[in-house]
């Protein structure tokens, strides 16, 4: 049995409960990931440097989740990698997938609603505010094609971060192997489902501070982006890590 197979068995047999709650602390861990994304660029920078910088902030997020040992619903993608040996894990993996997303977005949510109750979206004036509901805005406006497209990019990259810290030997190899695909896939623009819970419900929240004839981040709009953004991050696991490397393992 590979090293992925039983890290695959090992999430597969884990109760409900255990994953629910790792997933809301994955979903809290990833948030605050794009709390310091939202802070850094904030900077007067080239927007090159200004997305690098971020994305190497944001890959604090998977390291939180990995040394944690939280739940995270892109990285469990992976799970798929089972399933093409064994079809009865199918439904299990369904349902895990259910949960942990759940779990991932109230996480989410709750960070958020925190953050703002701490006023710190007033911070510089209001910078944070006009930032944090910027990123919402430019998401909700993604075409429903670009976004999944963006989807299955990203999820490729953080399934390849995930599954380089399976066959890491150590907590200090994971810390090393994390940044790379992370910071790559945040600095050219590609879309996370999970961190989009976070910025999409901060936007909402940032908006109460702005002007009134703002455009506001509707529920709708939230929903024109994570349906096609998580679509696609289910392919990018499934298929672009998943599938591939089922592949190749029996090659």
């Amino acid at each position: 049995m590979d090293v992925l197979h039983s890290w695959c068995e090992n999430k597969l047999q884990k109760n409900y409960l255990s994953l629910l709650v790792g997933a809301i602390l994955a979903g809290a861990y990833i948030g605050f990931a794009s709390q310091l994304f939202t802070l850094v660029t904030t900077a007067e920078l080239a927007n090159g440097v200004k997305q690098l910088l971020g994305g190497i902030v944001f890959s604090i997020g998977l390291i939180l989740v990995v040394l944690g040992r939280a739940e995270l619903f892109t990285g469990h993608c992976l799970l798929s990698y089972s399933c093409f040996t064994f079809k009865n894990y199918v439904i299990q993996t369904l349902k895990i997938w259910g949960l942990v997303y759940l779990g991932n977005f109230v996480g989410s949510i709750f960070l958020a609603s925190l953050y703002a109750s701490t006023g710190l979206f007033n911070t510089g004036g209001g910078v944070i505010a006009q930032r944090a509901y910027q990123i919402a805005l430019t998401k909700t406006q993604i075409p429903f094609t670009q976004a999944f497209a963006r989807g299955i990019l990203c999820n490729w990259l953080v399934c390849l971060a995930v599954l380089l810290c399976i066959y890491a030997e150590n907590n200090l190899t994971r810390l090393l192997v994390i940044p790379g695909p992370i910071a790559t896939f945040v600095a050219l623009g590609y879309e996370h489902s999970v961190a989009n819970m976070y910025f999409l419900s901060a936007g909402a929240f940032a908006q109460n501070y702005l002007h009134k004839s703002s455009v506001p981040v509707t529920l709708s709009g939230i929903a024109h982006n994570l349906v096609p953004v998580t679509l696609g991050n289910i392919v990018g696991g499934v298929v672009m890590v998943g599938l591939l490397y089922w592949l190749k393992e029996r090659g």
